[in-house]
């Protein structure tokens, strides 16, 4: 519970950060570039931060011995049920409209197949344009991010023994020279690997601060505290800036502010209904992210079919309502019941297992005697 006490302030802003990127694809869905202009960036601090998380809560536990088999169940745990639901509303929309209203450009052998393997959070690289090509992940585009989280979190598994702040910070240079090259994209097939050198980036930059804050306890001077708000205002007015931000600013906010937003987070401590307002933004934060397309598409939907017309406004605001009631119902009805009955079933076969190998050694420890009598 102090963990998250301590945390609660990047909590916030990572809730803050998934409502962004709704209000950021609203712009995009509905032609209206000027809202939220470039709040893709925070798909930067999400990784950022998911890199100084998952380091301060496994790394000491790797060091003891947990298997990567182990630590990837529990990120799936984590990840999937949430992405299994999503799949399901918006595969759901593309038969209706396939079988009730009879669109005949939509293939229902195709949905069916995206349906699959967006379940198994794995990319389409033939959808159709139809159903959603050429994004990879047809059924919801989002979900592309959330498929590379699953490849860095096995990418960092595999690579534990030879971590260090000094392969660290190799990762995050190698990966932003690359995009500094190839740009901010691969959420299509044309531009599906360019999006892998940003995610390891970002990632490895939050892995970089975990490792140099156990090197200098100077980054872990509560006084960074005093930078968190400034950094956060500044982000704010970048992300919601009328117009595209010239690509040398957004880079560099990911390569430097971003890290330092999850450095200052870490050192500001809140109380009271401050802390639980930002607590319950970071258990929002996920849902959001990974549900605001399926919800989109199905609002959007029955206001146009209901009305007859589009009102851009009244349909985003509309989707927000739609996306935080609907997030809230199946972060508490899906995603929290189903993670606390796996996380008791994965207890349960370790307990079983550790009294399977302690009567073996038990065993062992008897022959052992028996022989030495003998």
């Amino acid at each position: 519970m102090e963990q998250r006490y301590h945390y609660a302030a990047l909590d916030g802003l990572r809730g803050l950060a998934a409502m962004s990127v709704l209000l950021f694809h609203l712009g995009h869905w509905y032609g209206e570039n000027w809202l939220a202009t470039n709040a893709g960036l925070a798909v930067d601090f999400f990784f950022c931060l998911s890199g100084y998380v998952l380091s301060i809560a496994y790394r000491a536990k790797f060091d003891a011995g947990l298997d990567t088999r182990t630590f990837l169940r529990i990120r799936a745990v984590r990840l999937v049920p949430v992405i299994i639901v999503g799949t399901l509303i918006s595969a759901a929309y593309l038969f209706a409209r396939g079988l009730g209203l009879g669109d005949d450009a939509i293939s229902l052998a195709e949905v069916a197949l995206a349906t699959v393997l967006g379940m198994a959070c794995l990319p389409m690289f033939t959808a159709s344009a139809a159903i959603g090509g050429p994004q990879v992940f047809p059924l919801n585009g989002p979900q592309y991010t959330l498929f590379l989280e699953l490849v860095v979190n096995i990418i960092w598994a595999l690579t534990q023994r030879i971590e260090s702040l000094w392969t660290a910070i190799a990762i995050v240079v190698i990966s932003y020279t690359l995009t500094a090259i190839y740009g901010f994209a691969g959420d299509d097939v044309a531009t599906f690997w360019t999006g892998f050198p940003r995610v390891l980036g970002a990632f490895y930059a939050g892995v970089a601060v975990f490792c140099a804050q156990r090197r200098y306890t100077l980054l872990t001077d509560p006084r960074w505290g005093r930078l968190f708000v400034p950094l956060l205002g500044l982000s704010f007015i970048l992300f919601y800036w009328p117009t595209l931000l010239w690509f040398p600013i957004a880079w560099s906010w990911s390569l430097l502010v971003s890290p330092l937003l999850v450095i200052s987070g870490a050192r500001v401590m809140l109380v009271g209904a401050t802390r639980r307002t930002a607590l319950a933004l970071g258990e929002l934060s996920y849902p959001v992210y990974a549900l605001h397309y399926p919800i989109f598409v199905w609002v959007n939907a029955v206001y146009q079919q209901l009305l007859g017309r589009r009102d851009t406004a009244i349909c985003s605001v509309l989707v927000v309502i739609a996306v935080v009631i609907g997030s809230t119902l199946v972060l508490k009805l899906v995603d929290e019941p189903t993670r606390a009955w796996i996380s008791r079933n994965l207890r349960a076969q370790g307990e079983r297992r550790a009294a399977q190998a302690g009567s073996t050694e038990l065993g062992a420890a008897k022959g052992r005697g028996q022989i030495r009598r003998g």
